[in-house]
């Protein structure tokens, strides 16, 4: 049996999809457009065993530019008081919307 995950579409719709992603759904989810969730629709986490709580950095992210990845965007939102969670759920256009002003 294929391994699936589930991910979330820009219109909030949850999709269940075969693992790995196609190229074109690995484009969209690295742009930011789909998004991995649980089942239900919470954060995605590998287990329930694994610690959920994001690795301690104690050097501070550079403000990303327009063309740098989602990553670099939810570290900046973090650093900027984001909740983690809630910023890898949301868009990299909507990252860049809320956090480019930011310093």
């Amino acid at each position: 049996m294929a391994e699936t995950g589930f991910f979330r579409g820009e219109g909030g719709h949850i999709w269940e999809m075969d693992l790995p992603l196609g190229e074109a759904h690995a484009k969209r989810e690295k742009e930011g457009a789909l998004v991995r969730v649980n089942e239900d629709g919470s954060p995605f986490t590998e287990s329930a065993e694994e610690p959920t709580e994001p690795a301690v950095t104690h050097e501070s992210p550079k403000k990303p530019n327009k063309a740098s990845s989602k990553a670099e965007w939810v570290d900046w939102a973090v650093h900027q008081g984001a909740d983690r969670d809630e910023a890898e759920s949301l868009t990299l256009a909507v990252l860049i919307e809320r956090y480019h002003g930011a310093e």
